[in-house]
């Protein structure tokens, strides 16, 4: 028994080796057609690189826009409120259409639609646009309802024309960005 299971466990004997295989390669393609393609680099597609910062711009606009917003209103008197509750209706009704318009613009962008560029470029003037609107609006507004004039309420301060000059140079960098990038073009064409 003890014999049995010994030659019933052993390894069997090896295999006679085989001849060995002549391997013969040739060049998948001419050594002219192999240089020309020395230097391709593959198409940049998707949201990374400084497309994925945009994104990321993007998205933190959005919390931006809706906290700003949200504080705004629960700054507002209540007395003002009741007096001037037009001129505060109008401005929350502006920051609500930027923020869809931001909303509308990142699903554009996540979705990879052509029609993304146009928006963003859309969205960037009227962010830029957008505190020269509301102040135009605010000072037509009190204007007319204490009857006084224009200049008295169309006041702007130097940090104003400051914010509002960075946020134009930042537009127009972004601007210039997705109207001229490769990944940009190549990225968004559904």
């Amino acid at each position: 028994m003890h014999e049995i299971t010994q030659q019933l466990l052993q390894s069997p004997p090896p295999s006679p080796a085989s001849p060995p295989v002549e391997v013969i390669r040739e060049a998948a393609a001419p050594a002219e057609d192999a240089a020309s393609f020395k230097d391709v680099q593959p198409e940049m597609t998707g949201i990374s690189g400084w497309l994925g910062l945009l994104a990321f711009g993007q998205m933190i606009g959005i919390v931006r826009l809706v906290v700003n917003t949200a504080q705004y209103v629960q700054s507002i008197r209540a007395d003002l409120w009741m007096q001037f509750s037009t001129v505060f209706w109008s401005e929350i009704a502006m920051n609500v259409a930027l923020i869809g318009l931001a909303i509308w613009t990142a699903v554009l962008l996540f979705s990879h639609s052509r029609k993304f560029p146009t928006f963003f470029i859309l969205q960037m003037i009227c962010a830029v646009l957008m505190p020269l609107v509301d102040l135009l609006c605010v000072a037509s507004f009190f204007s007319a309802a204490l009857n006084r004039p224009f200049s008295d309420f169309f006041i702007i301060e130097p940090l104003q024309i400051g914010q509002t000059f960075v946020a134009a140079i930042s537009a127009t960098i972004w601007v210039i960005y997705v109207l001229r990038s490769r990944r940009v073009a190549n990225t968004f064409t559904r």
